[in-house]
């Protein structure tokens, strides 16, 4: 099975009434900036504080009607904690199994759902998830991967293109962090069939570049180095089914640093008063980049997910901008 416009309506009509319809934000700040209406579709107001409670609760409404009451996964921190809420809510249980490196902020948020967390003694992600796939083999559990997987794709992305579709109708070009790709495959998907000239801009770790890796390569990069960043959720290789999808929908990829990305964070607490965490920050310093593109119609970006600690927002404001 693979995203369709299909399991994208079932996404969508499952996830009315047990999510929030989040708000989109005028920029007038990045407006100037651009020369065009710049929109932030704010996800960081979701239920968990990001956009993964969407996958979450769609696989796991698929997986009960198949009768399977107990899972695993491997989570950054975002997709863990919106599968410990989705669990509780449906009565079934889960197993998380999360890099060394994870906010604790998020295990906390987790481990209050409910859900088993198991800390691997690997900080980045991609020897984690291997961990945890041998693991699930041993306990003969199913494991849903956080964006290699159809219905994460379609409710993670696709529900958001289609309420990002009716609340700015004029918008046509769309930046977005991406890590594994699934949020950006469903959301390209969707808005690729529906207007053609759609401009999908993917925003990435410039360390762990997977997507700009796998379409040079011509080939899924499933593994990469791990790095020391507040972007957890970008760190890593892109899914094969990920990038069967985007290797024909993403327009532009763009690439920050860690400097880049922290700025973002100051910049968005100074311009609109929102806290952000880490992986979304480099859709916003894509946009700061001197060298972003003028873009040619409205903007959308992706504020994802909030969930950071206190001790490293704290950290990130304290330092000074050059």
């Amino acid at each position: 099975m693979s995203v369709s416009i299909d399991l994208i309506l079932q996404a969508s009509s499952f996830l009315e009434g047990r999510i929030r319809r989040t708000p989109v934000e005028y920029s007038p700040t990045l407006s100037e900036r651009l020369g065009v209406d710049v929109w932030l579709k704010l996800e960081n107001l979701q239920i968990t504080g990001s956009f993964k409670l969407r996958g979450a609760l769609f696989a796991l409404h698929k997986l009960k009607q198949q009768g399977i009451e107990r899972v695993a996964t491997c989570s950054a921190g975002n997709h863990g904690r919106g599968m410990a809420y989705a669990a509780r809510e449906m009565g079934m249980e889960v197993i998380i199994f999360v890099p060394a490196s994870v906010d604790p902020v998020k295990t906390a948020a987790m481990k209050r759902n409910g859900a088993d967390v198991r800390l691997s003694a690997f900080a980045g992600y991609d020897e984690t998830e291997k961990w945890a796939l041998d693991e699930c083999n041993r306990l003969g559990l199913r494991f849903i991967s956080a964006f290699d997987d159809p219905f994460v794709m379609a409710a993670n992305g696709g529900s958001i293109a289609m309420e990002v579709e009716a609340q700015v109708p004029d918008a046509r070009i769309f930046l977005m962090p991406v890590g594994g790709g699934g949020h950006a495959a469903g959301f390209a998907y969707w808005m690729k069939e529906r207007r053609a000239d759609t401009r999908i801009v993917a925003c990435q770790h410039r360390d762990s570049a997977a997507l700009k890796a796998s379409m040079e390569a011509g080939r899924a990069i499933t593994e990469m180095p791990a790095i020391e960043t507040l972007a957890g959720g970008l760190e890593g290789g892109l899914g094969r089914n990920t990038f069967e999808i985007l290797r024909d929908l993403v327009d532009d990829v763009r690439l920050v640093d860690e400097q880049a990305l922290r700025h973002a964070m100051r910049w968005m607490v100074d311009e609109h008063q929102i806290i952000m965490e880490g992986s979304c920050a480099v859709a916003v310093a894509a946009a700061l980049d001197e060298a972003f593109p003028k873009p040619s119609a409205p903007v959308v970006l992706f504020i994802s997910g909030r969930n950071i600690a206190r001790s490293t927002l704290l950290d990130v404001l304290a330092e000074q901008d050059a």
